[in-house]
């Protein structure tokens, strides 16, 4: 019986670091993932002021609080359009341009009897970007 009980508490111990383990790894996914958003810019123009080097890497779409013309890049649009384009391209996003907003009915939502009265979000869109050195 003591044998048992020892295997079982040996079991649990190292079921506890194996959870610890892979709260780490997640926990330095999410921090890296949160400074690479923070470091990205957003626009809604054809170019990044001091980038004239770019590559486009592709099409990014999210959905967002609010139009981007409301927005800094601590609002939940940019945030929620950099999430959505580190979850696409990770690290290699610097910024995003030609950034825009449309609002998506919901599927639930009765039609729309007066601006406002829909239920839905925001989703934006744009296209992100790798600035090129030199």
């Amino acid at each position: 019986m003591r044998r048992v009980t020892m295997f079982l508490l040996a079991a649990a111990i190292a079921g506890c670091g194996m959870v610890s383990q892979e709260d780490a790894k997640i926990k330095a996914r999410n921090e890296a993932e949160d400074a690479a958003v923070k470091r990205m810019i957003a626009v809604q123009g054809d170019t990044i002021p001091g980038h004239p080097k770019l590559t486009e890497l592709g099409k990014v779409q999210g959905v967002c609080g609010r139009a981007p013309g409301y927005d800094d890049d601590s609002s939940s649009a940019s945030v929620g359009l950099k999430h959505a384009a580190y979850d696409r391209f990770g690290d290699k996003v610097d910024g995003i341009i030609r950034v825009d907003s449309f609002f998506v009915i919901g599927n639930a939502a009765a039609p729309v009897v007066e601006p406002g009265s829909s239920e839905g979000h925001l989703e934006c869109r744009g296209v992100a970007l790798h600035f090129e050195q030199g």
